[in-house]
């Protein structure tokens, strides 16, 4: 999970509100719904991931391989690749190998460690600021801390409602501000920004 319990209770949530089972099932909830805007998954988790050889020396990943055990293509295990898994690689995660990735349908298995994470002294680590949105979406969720007129009025408030720049100007009525609201992936303005920072828009498909 991309935040904890104790983050929640650090929020001033009570167990008279809510018990650990309670809190346990909202961050999953909310980690869950992390994972599908984005199309990745920010902790460390050791998967099969099974992809189409296109012939080309690129072989582009569904998300960042922080290590590999193991390649294998058409049943034959290879070593002479190269993975880009440096952190600067993590939006554009690829395996290169010189002769080519040999042209099929989920003919080629990769084995490894995934992760969209940032280092950390004592390996990897969920990055801050989505251990934030997953708090943020936690407490969102929780029915008890206040209704969502309040929630919505907060949120409109943060956004952008006028600006100036290079001698030009404009500002947002309040009915333009509530329809971005009402498009925008959660309403708030620090979660979806977060969410969509973090979002790949093109990515390859892989078969777990």
């Amino acid at each position: 999970m991309y935040c904890s319990i104790e983050d929640i209770r650090n929020e001033g949530v009570t167990d008279e509100q809510a018990d650990d089972a309670k809190l346990e099932n909202l961050i999953k909830l909310a980690c869950n719904y992390i994972d599908t805007m984005t199309g990745q998954f920010f902790e460390p988790r050791e998967q099969v991931l099974r992809l189409d050889g296109r012939g080309g020396k690129i072989l582009r990943l569904p998300v960042f391989l922080i290590e590999a055990y193991s390649v294998i293509v058409s049943g034959e295990e290879i070593s002479d690749y190269v993975l880009y898994n440096r952190m600067s690689d993590r939006f554009y995660p690829k395996i290169y190998r010189n002769q080519g990735w040999r042209k099929g349908i989920l003919n080629i298995s990769v084995q490894g460690l995934w992760g969209y994470v940032d280092k950390a002294e004592t390996g990897y680590a969920t990055p801050e600021l989505i251990k934030r949105a997953a708090m943020k979406l936690a407490l969102y969720n929780f029915p008890d801390l206040g209704d969502k007129e309040a929630q919505a009025e907060k949120a409109l408030s943060g956004l952008l409602q006028s600006e100036t720049t290079d001698g030009h100007s404009y500002s947002l009525n309040g009915e333009i501000l509530k329809a971005m609201y009402e498009n925008s992936l959660t309403g708030d303005a620090e979660i979806d920004g977060i969410i969509n920072q973090y979002t790949r828009y093109s990515m390859e498909l892989a078969v777990v």
